[in-house]
């Protein structure tokens, strides 16, 4: 049986995996950043996706990532980890894998490399949906795995197999709203392109899986507050506000820039793996100047913690 896809809702962060010089998970910095988000409010942790560089980290990596954040966020909040194999074997051992530890949804890249079509996806995830007891969140990125969604798909998904979530990184917006149209009252859309997250709010979309809400719990959670009530011109503002430091983040391949930015934040964790390289020393510089003036914004919201109560 499905959970309510009203669960996956609100402010996700996609978190990076800090590794040790020794390729081991640094645990500390894992609960660190994971105990300062549940405390900020986070509605959700996923770890080991793109930001988490689930390609370049092992399968024992995977696993100690995984067992690090549950621990860290002790039942407080959904954990969501990445799978984003491209073949059906090892995607359905990883998510086995992850379910018997204990997660709560797996968020599981569409399949590519071979190019499937609109039926072979549909397949795909009816397979999945048999081999494993877990809710699924579907991860469509089309620009990282060139395999883009009908919104037809999207709703056969949503009504025959385990997926009660998606996070949707299409960025032809005709194809996300007609997405929410068919699909939107039967799954959890959440956005995870911070550029038009305002938008896709007010398309339908229930929340965001959002990397940058590492760094800005507070702005991203009262985003979708002030889109979720309607306050569009309010929330344009204040998003308008934050994406030039957004746009720093992701000026070279994430989470290189984040990674950077976590540390002069407080909250290190190592550097990118191969083949990724660390970040330039220019753009260091530029979040050295650009970060102190946002997380001044960010301090000077309160944390929805502190709203609800």
């Amino acid at each position: 049986m499905k959970t309510a896809a009203s669960t996956y809702r609100g402010i996700i962060t996609a978190t990076p995996t800090p590794v040790t010089a020794s390729g081991e998970i640094d645990g500390l910095a894992v609960r660190k950043l994971a105990e300062h988000l549940v405390s900020e409010g986070a509605d959700g942790l996923a770890p080991v996706g793109g930001t988490g560089e689930y390609v370049s980290l092992t399968p024992k990596q995977r696993r100690q990532m995984v067992d690090a954040t549950l621990e860290a966020a002790g039942g407080r909040v959904p954990v969501i980890p990445g799978v984003l194999s491209p073949g059906f074997g090892k995607t359905m051992a990883t998510c086995r894998e992850f379910a018997a530890a204990g997660v709560d949804a797996l968020l599981v890249v569409t399949p590519y490399y071979a190019r499937p079509t609109q039926g072979g996806i549909v397949d795909y995830f009816k397979r999945l949906s048999d081999a494993v007891e877990a809710d699924l969140m579907l991860y469509e990125i089309p620009y990282r795995t060139g395999i883009s969604l009908t919104p037809e798909t999207v709703d056969a998904l949503a009504r025959q197999t385990r997926v009660v979530a998606m996070k949707a990184c299409n960025q032809d917006l005709s194809v996300q709203l007609r997405a929410m149209q068919l699909a939107g009252a039967e799954i959890s859309i959440l956005t995870g392109e911070e550029n038009v997250f305002p938008l896709h709010i007010a398309m339908g979309a229930r929340g965001g899986l959002l990397a940058t809400s590492c760094l800005f719990p507070r702005i991203w959670a009262e985003l979708y507050r002030l889109a979720s009530a309607g306050k569009l011109d309010q929330a344009k503002t204040l998003h308008a506000e934050l994406m030039p430091t957004v746009n720093l983040l992701y000026r070279e391949h994430n989470p290189g820039p984040l990674k950077a930015a976590l540390a002069m934040s407080g909250f290190p964790s190592g550097e990118t793996l191969t083949p990724l390289l660390p970040v330039s020393e220019e753009t260091r510089q530029l979040l050295a100047k650009a970060l102190p003036v946002t997380l001044e914004r960010e301090r000077g919201l309160p944390s929805f913690k502190s709203t609800a109560a």
